[in-house]
């Protein structure tokens, strides 16, 4: 692949990352932002595996309220204990890329649903500045993501997400958007 090539898959890339938080700065109920972020992301890159890791915490609890009373988010969300998340992802704003032996990250899976990937991209999220969980993408190739990969555009969607989601639901716990936090975009 030659330099002009690689700029046009870049643009496209960048694009559809762009359509993406466009869609999410729109929403005004944080399940609604959650459905956008995990159906959008999937649907645009063809990523067959997008879940949610959520921490264990009180910091989180009205928000894994309103995550559970979607069913999508609901079958698509695994809550961690902070200490087993760290011991996988650092906390850093930078997302992390694993293929290969990819155990110690089953931790970050939903329960009930089973997963076959062989390569992962981890995207921190944060709530007020705070480490509140991670958006993970999915997939059964080992080439889809490796290590040395660029994560710009991830983790520009992950700050974009953990701005939205800071201005939906202010440090009380309260969404502007109601209780349920569902109102449309």
């Amino acid at each position: 692949m030659n330099d002009p090539d690689i700029r046009k898959m870049n643009d496209e890339l960048a694009r559809k990352f762009g359509k993406i938080e466009a869609d999410l700065v729109a929403c005004r109920g944080i399940g609604i932002l959650f459905e956008k972020l995990l159906s959008g992301s999937g649907e645009a890159f063809g990523i067959p595996f997008v879940w949610l890791s959520i921490l264990r915490n009180p910091e989180t609890e009205t928000l894994l309220r309103i995550l559970n009373d979607s069913e999508l988010l609901r079958n698509r969300l695994n809550v961690i204990e902070p200490s087993s998340f760290l011991e996988v992802c650092p906390n850093s704003p930078s997302s992390v890329i694993a293929s290969g032996d990819l155990r110690p990250f089953f931790r970050l899976m939903p329960p009930n649903v089973k997963y076959f990937i062989r390569s992962l991209a981890v995207a921190p999220l944060a709530l007020h500045g705070r480490l509140i969980g991670s958006l993970n993408h999915g997939d059964a190739s080992p080439e889809r993501y490796k290590s040395g990969m660029g994560t710009t555009l991830l983790d520009h969607l992950a700050a974009t997400v953990s701005r939205r989601l800071s201005d939906l639901l202010t440090p009380e716990g309260n969404s502007p958007a109601g209780p349920e936090g569902k109102h449309e975009a």
